[in-house]
């Protein structure tokens, strides 16, 4: 067996470490970002849904308020209103004026 062989030995010159080091920083800066991008997502997701569930209760309240505007508007509303509020009452014969 020969016992002259030479054992390569690996040496980390100061190229070598910069290089690795640049190498190294861009992998974890790129972690990093893919992390980033992801917690982004996933807000991203927490607000639409939020905003959509604010559109529903939304469209539900404009529903009501367009009954409930209807209702008001009623006659027999509206007689109930006057009469209450302003202690109005309808005008006797007599108190009715013509106009040609």
């Amino acid at each position: 067996m020969n016992t002259n062989k030479k054992i390569r030995q690996t040496v980390f010159t100061p190229r070598v470490m910069g290089v690795s080091f640049v190498f190294l920083s861009l992998f974890i800066i790129g972690f990093f970002f893919k992390t980033w991008c992801g917690v982004q997502c996933i807000r991203t997701g927490y607000e639409l849904t939020g905003a959509k569930k604010q559109q529903k209760d939304l469209q539900h309240m404009q529903k009501y308020l367009t009954i409930e505007l209807v209702h008001l508007k009623s006659p027999q509303v509206l007689a109930e209103i006057v009469k209450e509020r302003f202690e109005l009452t309808t005008p006797d014969p007599k108190q009715v004026i013509i106009i040609p």
